[in-house]
């Protein structure tokens, strides 16, 4: 019964998010019932078109362990980080996610039961996997149960494990990138009782995840297979310009309402990226009708993550075409940090989401 009250909390911990083309740490500290942040820096990693040093087919790391470790030292020298402990995130992609009832059991019976019940649903035999779950609604020998189980690929596992033994880190936890996503995220939830449900959207270079969370539960993740490189790659064919190009007009843009000043360029740009848009928002309506119909519960707010949540005009167009509040990610905005870097961590917010919450896990 006195096993919490002798328990060393660190003072300090890391969260590591090794994107598909950057590769972001944040460094918090806790003081009393403060979180601070400590640090933080990002490496991103240049490559002509659209390729990245991750294979979206199969979620590996076309980059040897050695030079994402690397990259990682090179990253924390940069920062002069000195922690040790950190925890790695997972990407979405090279998981596999389902959820299913389970009927009332002891807490000692639920490992064997979703090992059963999860096999149908996972392409690669029991072995060769590592299960982790969350209990989204029930309790244990009172109710029967609604599981969220996510399965990671063993060998995915041993490659970050590898990673962090270079980069002489002490690794404690591997994450997926949704968990730590919500954790980071949940506080802007709110609403004063804490019963809203609300979508996380995260847009990333490859894939967009959407997550429902309600009364601050993860409730379902799915992702799909379009992301800000997509909208680039579109965007370079549409105009016949190179990629690095298409980008630079792509943040510069987006997919604004015109203006006095509107040019016919600004319009091509916008027509080719709103086909895309809405193809990302018909996604995540399916996610959202699919909730409701299991759940009986609308989505009330939409978070916007990633660092496509700044491409000019998203905000409004998800709102508009929704009909629902929508907010860009600020995970720095419940952390103190120098009020000199407040606009430049606001706009940094979105892409260091995920880095955010491995961090505070940490401290749990």
């Amino acid at each position: 019964m006195f096993g919490n009250i002798f328990k060393i909390r660190p003072k300090k911990f890391l969260g590591i998010d090794i994107g598909t083309s950057a590769i972001k740490i944040v460094e918090l500290r806790r003081k009393g019932g403060r979180l601070i942040l400590q640090n933080y820096g990002e490496l991103e990693i240049s490559y002509p078109e659209e390729r990245s040093f991750r294979s979206f087919d199969n979620g590996s790391l076309m980059l040897s362990d050695a030079d994402i470790a690397m990259a990682v030292k090179s990253v924390c020298q940069e920062a002069k980080i000195q922690t040790k402990e950190v925890n790695f995130s997972i990407p979405d992609f090279s998981t596999f996610f389902t959820t299913f009832k389970l009927p009332i059991m002891t807490a000692d019976e639920v490992p064997e039961a979703i090992k059963y019940e999860v096999r149908p649903h996972i392409p690669l035999p029991l072995s060769e996997i590592t299960l982790d779950w969350l209990i989204t609604e029930g309790q244990a020998s009172k109710t029967p149960l609604k599981v969220l189980v996510v399965a990671i690929p063993n060998d995915v596992i041993n490659q970050y494990q590898q990673i962090a033994a270079a980069s002489n880190l002490k690794l404690k936890a591997l994450e997926p990138e949704v968990f730590a996503l919500a954790r980071s995220l949940n506080f802007l939830i709110g609403g004063g009782n804490g019963r809203l449900t609300a979508a996380l959207i995260d847009i990333g270079a490859r894939s967009t995840t959407c997550s429902i969370l309600s009364s601050g539960v993860l409730k379902i993740s799915h992702s799909f297979n379009l992301g800000a490189n997509e909208l680039t790659s579109a965007l370079a064919k549409s105009l016949n310009i190179d990629y690095n190009k298409a980008e630079e007009l792509k943040k510069k843009y987006g997919i604004a309402e015109t203006g006095s000043n509107f040019e016919k360029v600004q319009q091509n740009i916008k027509d080719v990226l709103t086909p895309l848009i809405d193809e990302l928002l018909s996604e995540s309506k399916k996610i959202f009708r699919d909730f409701y119909s299991r759940e009986g519960k609308e989505v009330q707010k939409v978070i916007l993550a990633g660092s496509t949540s700044f491409l000019p005009g998203l905000k409004d167009y998800f709102s508009k075409d929704l009909e629902k509040e929508v907010m860009i990610a600020n995970p720095f905005s419940n952390i103190s940090y120098p009020a000199v870097l407040a606009q430049t961590l606001e706009a940094k917010g979105p892409s260091y989401a995920i880095a955010v919450g491995l961090a505070l896990k940490g401290f749990e």
